[in-house]
């Protein structure tokens, strides 16, 4: 897709499931940063509203003992999402997808999205979607992929805006056994395409994407950045 062409968008909705993942300790922060507010609005809420257009059916992923639960309860309730319990305690970003992918039947796959992405888009989500689906010409993977990962402009992957086939379930959990928590371990054993940021850097904001926000720092240069 380097030379231009643009991937057909189809509607995701029958095989990709989106799971925003909402659950971590944010340890950094010393606070639940789902809820911090960018232009008022919560940014798990922010990814909610990115990711339902591109991916139909939604889940929240969170950790039971989260204190805010309810909170989430209700903006699953009122977002028609799921609200789905880590099976995991603070494994990080590999437990959660392996969560994420329990709950995908045979043939899907689950969009993976950090909240703390306040930047991205459903343009683009719905771009990564499109490419995770169509057979690329010449291509390794004639159906596609098992994995879809996008790079940002410094050329380094972005797992938790990725999408991952249900049929890794079985292999994230042998990883998760075995102690292997780092996700890039994932993308050599198994067919994955690489998204490069030339690829879709044309998009609106496309340099904004990945910027996520684990420190008080980061969380007020993002505010003078939309000031």
């Amino acid at each position: 897709m380097n030379n231009g062409e643009q991937p057909t968008i189809l509607n995701p909705q029958s095989s990709i499931w989106g799971f925003i993942q909402a659950g971590g300790r944010s340890s950094r922060m010393k606070l639940d940063k789902a809820w911090l507010e960018i232009d008022s609005v919560p940014m798990i809420e922010r990814a909610v509203a990115a990711a339902k257009p591109a991916a139909g059916r939604l889940g929240i992923i969170v950790n039971a003992a989260n204190p805010q639960v309810e909170r989430y309860e209700r903006l699953a309730e009122s977002c028609d999402a799921r609200l789905i319990f880590d099976l995991h305690e603070h494994l990080g970003p590999l437990g959660g997808i392996h969560t994420a992918l329990t709950h995908c039947a045979a043939g899907e796959s689950a969009l993976i999205l950090a909240c703390d992405l306040p930047f991205i888009t459903t343009e683009f989500l719905s771009f990564l979607c499109a490419i995770h689906q169509n057979p690329i010409p010449h291509s390794p993977f004639p159906t596609h992929p098992d994995v879809t990962v996008p790079l940002d402009q410094s050329n380094r992957l972005q797992p938790l805006a990725a999408i991952y086939d249900q049929s890794l379930e079985a292999l994230v959990s042998q990883m998760i056994a075995a102690d292997e928590l780092k996700v890039d371990l994932l993308y050599p054993r198994v067919p994955t395409r690489r998204v490069g940021f030339a690829e879709f850097s044309h998009l609106r904001d496309a340099k904004r994407f990945f910027i996520n926000l684990n420190t008080p720092e980061e969380f007020q240069a993002a505010l003078r950045r939309i000031s």
